[in-house]
């Protein structure tokens, strides 16, 4: 898998907008990405062909990747804006639909707002017109991912985030049988990280961590919810 279509997986960014230019020279720690709709391919000797913005570009801070800042630099049109797609923004909005959901859910959970800056390297100034927008009902926070886990939640059976029983999993309290590797690999991780951490607010948020996973992979995880849901 060539680098460009792993970012686009990590990015949230599918089929038929595809990244088409890329530079970590603008800033320091910051990733640029210019997302376009790739053409329909003519034949089987020209490779695929990416649109030409019709429309001023857009630009929003999206998720980190990794330790760095990203940004999307996109032409989005009326269609695009209807889908709610996850790497672009909302109108006057600096930030995009997948990150403005993952600032929502700290704030929910609780998180600090200088915390919340500093976990995402995102300046005071634009967190408080986001708060504002927020408080004052501009900013729509629905879309594929949180209704997907709204309904997984409900439909397996899934304990609430702030139940103990996700902490008694991250301090190694609880023990399960765990079946499926990549759940394995997570929750060795989170719990090396909690050994480190004494910070509650941060400790919170690796059990929303923990529990989010359920959720998206409810479905591979029955032998698992099976045990926790007993606890």
């Amino acid at each position: 898998m060539k680098y460009e279509d792993l970012l686009c997986q990590a990015l949230e960014i599918e089929p038929p907008w595809q990244i088409v230019r890329m530079r970590n020279d603008l800033g320091r720690r910051q990733l640029d990405v210019w997302v376009a709709r790739e053409m329909p391919r003519r034949g089987w000797i020209f490779g695929p062909r990416h649109a030409l913005p019709e429309v001023p570009e857009r630009v929003w801070r999206h998720i980190n990747v990794g330790q760095s800042r990203c940004v999307v630099h996109a032409a989005t049109t009326d269609d695009m804006a209807q889908m709610a797609l996850p790497w672009i923004g909302a109108d006057e909005q600096v930030f995009t639909h997948a990150l403005s959901r993952q600032i929502a859910t700290y704030f929910m959970e609780g998180i600090k707002f200088q915390s919340i800056c500093k976990l995402l390297d995102i300046p005071a100034g634009d967190l408080w017109k986001f708060k504002h927008s927020l408080d004052n009902g501009k900013i729509s926070l629905s879309g594929k991912d949180t209704l997907m886990a709204d309904s997984g939640q409900a439909k397996f059976d899934i304990p609430e985030v702030d139940h103990p029983v996700w902490g008694a999993l991250l301090t190694g309290g609880l023990d399960i049988e765990i079946r499926v590797l990549s759940l394995k690999l997570l929750l060795t991780k989170l719990r090396g990280q909690m050994q480190l951490i004494s910070d509650p607010e941060v400790r919170q948020m690796k059990a929303h961590e923990l529990h989010h996973y359920f959720v998206r992979h409810a479905i591979q995880l029955s032998h698992e919810l099976a045990q926790i849901r007993q606890n």
